[in-house]
């Protein structure tokens, strides 16, 4: 809307995109504010209690051999397996075939941690990151909405994992999720790294709610200025023993690592 007035575009027209704004926002309140722990939050099919449990990697081939792919059986699966308790072999559809478990290198069996949800319902998706805060990173909130003030708390608590002394880890500390590997391999990018973009895109927001007048304005100025000095401290740091600019630090002691 604000593009369209000073585009010139007819009255009429700003107002409908001024209309679209408030609609979007009032859906991602419904859709994706999470009233109980106060954040915005991921909406689906999905469990959030479960734990993690240690498997055995296997191979798993195709019936003719000519593929094979990792697969992870649990402790009870695999324990069946080695005791011929188990008429269906424990691998996947594609790759029937069960052919060896993998080895660790020194003598052992080759393990690997794996999430196992309990029941899946309709719910909020219980992970405090940046994925909680892009309505605040993106400017989406009025200057007087008491979600602001929320998220700024959300920000600037160190009790609730996501702000540190050299910028905003990615994923709160306490995240059940946190520094674990997205996948064998393929490091934990989003579950705890500080990441400059959206740093930057924090800056940028609490700047802006610091400028104009709300209940929120002095809150935003105390993190603004708190968390500038924590970035700016630490890439400075960084730049003087490497040389180098990183887009992503070390959420525990501020190292450049990417």
């Amino acid at each position: 809307a604000r593009v369209g007035e000073q585009a010139g575009l007819p009255k009429a027209k700003v107002e409908e995109y001024r209309t679209m704004q408030q609609d979007l926002l009032t859906s991602l309140d419904r859709w994706h504010w999470d009233d109980s722990r106060k954040r915005y939050n991921d909406f689906g099919l999905h469990s959030n209690d479960g734990k993690y449990a240690p498997h055995v990697v296997v191979k798993c081939g195709t019936p003719d051999g000519s593929a094979s792919v990792e697969h992870a059986l649990s402790m009870d699966q695999y324990k069946q397996l080695q005791q011929g308790r188990t008429k269906l072999p424990p691998c996947p559809a594609d790759f029937p075939k069960f052919l060896f478990p993998l080895g660790d290198g020194q003598g052992g069996l080759l393990m690997r941690e794996k999430f196992m949800p309990k029941k899946e319902r309709l719910q909020f998706v219980d992970h405090s990151g940046y994925v909680s805060l892009f309505p605040l990173l993106l400017r989406l909130l009025p200057a007087d909405s008491p979600r602001l003030g929320d998220l700024l708390e959300l920000v600037g608590d160190p009790a609730k994992g996501i702000w540190s002394d050299f910028g905003l880890r990615s994923l709160a500390k306490g995240d059940n999720m946190y520094l674990r590997d997205n996948a064998p391999g393929d490091a934990p990018y989003w579950r705890g790294p500080i990441w400059i973009n959206c740093n930057f895109l924090a800056v940028d927001a609490l700047r802006h709610y610091a400028a104009v007048e709300g209940p929120h304005r002095t809150r935003a100025s105390e993190l603004l200025e708190a968390l500038r000095q924590n970035l700016v401290g630490n890439i400075m740091k960084n730049y003087q023993r490497t040389g180098f600019l990183w887009e992503q630090y070390n959420q525990e002691d501020g190292i450049g690592q990417r």
